[in-house]
């Protein structure tokens, strides 16, 4: 049976919306064939049943091709395909205590850019019972205790009474995460007696055919020192992931081994034990030793370089089986006509599985890292996400991909329960190595549970439409809980106000960014962004990134990246990303940002030079002007400016190669950082004004 199939599913299971794709080899390179998004609701089966049949209506050659040059049967390819799956992780509440108001403030950015929802106080400005209250709320499921690498002495003298206050805490609530952080770490001993009273592994209840398929218990894995995290170790325990029959069912990477066909009915001495081996013969689990789990789950390695062999054998090897004797009839023969086709494995080495949760974490502190909180901020994602979370998965795609490509690469990611902000640079002889850093803060969702006042005051600040304040409390709550109603008319143009103001929370989450030169490539990511004109999006982008210099904008319009970063092996998703490149970003067209550009009636000129036509434009202070330039062409750009800019250097004269897109060429002559009457109606018409030019089907 071959390793390495023709095609694949990739599967985005987001809060609000699902997003599916066929992935093939064509013309002996990956390709994206097929896409489509619906409400999380839809049922995925049919999903996929309707991206097979639209290829087959459009291309049966090329559906016979990806079935190995076999008639395909449409349900049947649903079932026996391997899906490569990405999920959002649903938002987790931490609770912070410290010894001072400024550990509480650095250990609080360090998890709120980890992902969490975030409660903190200190003992300086609150007393036991409030911080005691934070702990014990049923909304939190992990504490962080933090202190200094060496202690001062504003925090020194409360580290003691935390630590009695914490470890009492978690007497009731013995299944809380406790997380020590830098100097907090030599209350270890305190926390051991409460560890060692705590059972190794919890079940937890489960459908009755999940029992049956997890009736032998695998030890918990016991982490090395090579895969903790720096002045981290672990005292962990295996917890099964509570998710629905779904999940089983739609999980990464099902095994796709052959059914145990030789397994003996004879011992079988009821009807319950024969059930049992029925459903191991059909999904055999390998029994790994403890040392040797990893801690993210089972996982299965391939090569993505492997050739590709035949298919699994079919239900004729079931048949070829002697029948048995009518007086003692086999009871998983029985069964054979009804069991589902075996799936296929998938050439690449995935993380997936139930999450290990931990009862005691030694972490860093949080100035540690590249960057401070960059280590401690790992170890709190990692203790929050699923393994194949989509958020961490888009972040892992673009530090490939900004290998592959050998270009600076930003991402933003907006979605319901939070977002996303993260850059990749290749650095280095040979460009070799990649320096990644990123922001995926709740607060960056579209639609926040709790909007905050300034939350409110963002929405209305890049909002074209008339609200007051509780007006649009109300319609931001309104798109939290019915994110697919209204998206048209007003309705659209308040989601596009609603993911400007996350993406500039965003922004505003990595501070370090505005020092960063403007990357190379821009990548809008996530389902707010893929439903909205890409005119918009790219109009988006270039309000927001607001720094001097010259970029690509494109959009993962059939989010492929998540799924895409839930390959754990780097080399076979550097090799995946080398094909598919071109197919899952989606170009929207370059922007061109000069910083420096005075008042006037003229800035100066510039002449776009394509392989075919010449055109000539003249640049106007204040404006976004638009020239046309299809996706796919390249340009060389002339520009002479009327004073001296700063466009990656200074200067009067730049020549830039430039590529297009759905957008065109997009230069952008406003002020950086642009700059808007605060009046509301002079804002909203001149944000109206730019927005027209890039959508003027909103006012059909």
């Amino acid at each position: 049976m071959s390793s390495q199939p023709r095609a694949f599913f990739a599967l985005d299971f987001g809060s609000t919306t699902t997003s599916v794709s066929v992935l093939g080899r064509v013309g002996g390179r990956w390709r994206l064939v097929a896409h489509t998004a619906a409400p999380s609701y839809f049922d995925v089966d049919s999903m996929l049943a309707g991206l097979l049949a639209g290829i087959g209506a459009t291309d049966p050659e090329m559906l016979t091709a990806l079935n190995s040059g076999d008639e395909p049967d449409i349900p049947v390819l649903v079932s026996t395909w391997p899906r490569l799956v990405a999920r959002s992780t649903p938002e987790r509440q931490i609770a912070i205590v410290a010894g001072s108001r400024r550990q509480r403030r650095r250990l609080e950015t360090a998890a709120l850019r980890a992902g969490w929802d975030v409660v903190a106080g200190s003992a300086d400005e609150d007393d036991a019972v409030v911080l005691s209250r934070l702990i014990l709320s049923t909304k939190t499921s992990a504490v962080l205790f933090g202190a200094d690498h060496v202690p001062g002495g504003d925090e020194k003298r409360h580290l003691p009474d935390l630590a009695a206050l914490v470890a009492g805490a978690t007497r009731s609530r013995p299944e809380l995460t406790v997380v020590l952080a830098g100097g907090a770490a030599v209350y270890e001993s305190q926390f051991a007696a409460l560890m060692e009273s705590r059972p190794e592994v919890e079940a937890v209840s489960e459908p009755e055919e999940e029992q049956l398929e997890n009736e032998i218990d695998i030890p918990a894995p016991e982490p090395s020192a090579d895969e903790a995290p720096p002045q981290t170790k672990m005292l962990a325990r295996k917890v099964a992931a509570s998710q629905e029959s779904a999940f089983a069912n739609e999980a990464s990477f099902v095994k796709g081994e052959a059914p145990d066909e030789d397994a003996p009915a004879a011992e079988a001495s009821s009807a319950e034990a024969s059930s049992a081996e029925m459903l191991d013969a059909e999904m055999p689990d390998a029994e790994v030793p403890a040392a040797e789990m990893p801690a993210a789950g089972p996982r299965e390695s391939f090569s993505i370089d492997e050739t590709e062999a035949g298919r699994p054998p079919a239900e004729d090897s079931l048949a070829s089986e002697p029948a048995p004797a009518a007086a003692d009839p086999d009871p998983i023969a029985t069964h054979a006509d009804t069991r589902k086709p075996a799936t296929l494995p998938l050439g690449f080495q995935v993380s997936d599985g139930p999450a290990v949760a931990t009862h005691l974490l030694l972490a860093p502190d949080a100035e540690a890292g590249q960057l401070p909180g960059d280590a401690l901020q790992e170890v709190l994602e990692g203790l929050r996400a699923l393994p194949n979370d989509s958020r961490l998965g888009v972040a892992r795609s673009i530090a490939s991909l900004a290998y592959v490509l050998d270009r600076t690469i930003e991402v933003v990611e907006v979605g319901m329960q939070g977002g996303l902000v993260a850059r990749s640079d290749p650095f280095g002889q040979g460009h070799f190595t990649v320096a990644s850093s990123r922001s995926c803060p709740t607060d960056g969702s579209f639609a926040p549970s709790s909007p905050s006042e300034e939350v409110i005051d963002g929405v209305l600040a890049w909002s074209t439409i008339p609200l007051d304040r509780h007006r649009a409390m109300d319609r931001l709550n309104d798109l939290r809980l019915t994110p697919w109603g209204e998206a048209d008319g007003d309705g659209a143009v308040f989601r596009l106000a609603a993911a400007k103001a996350a993406f500039g929370r965003l922004i505003e989450s990595m501070p370090e960014l505005a020092a960063r030169s403007m990357p190379e490539l821009v990548v809008a990511a996530g389902g707010i962004f893929a439903s909205l004109p890409p005119s918009v999006v790219a109009l988006a982008l270039a309000d927001l990134v607001r720094r001097p210099g010259v970029c690509q904008l494109t959009v993962d319009q059939a989010r492929i990246l998540g799924p895409i970063g839930a390959i754990e092996d780097e080399d076979e998703r550097r090799q995946l990303l080398a094909n598919l490149a071109d197919d899952i970003l989606m170009p929207l067209g370059a922007l061109i940002l000069p910083a420096g550009v005075k008042p006037g009636r003229n800035a100066g000129s510039l002449r776009l030079k394509a392989a075919s036509s010449v055109a000539e434009i003249e640049l106007h202070p204040g404006a976004i002007q638009v020239v046309d330039l299809p996706p796919g062409r390249a340009a060389r750009a002339d520009i002479d400016f009327r004073d001296s800019v700063r466009l990656g250097k200074r200067g009067h004269h730049f020549t830039v190669d430039v590529g297009g897109g759905l957008s065109g060429l997009l230069v952008d002559l406003r002020d950086i950082p642009m700059r808007i009457s605060d009046r509301p109606d002079s804002r909203r018409s001149a944000l109206d004004t730019w927005q027209r030019g890039m959508w003027p089907e909103v006012d059909e």
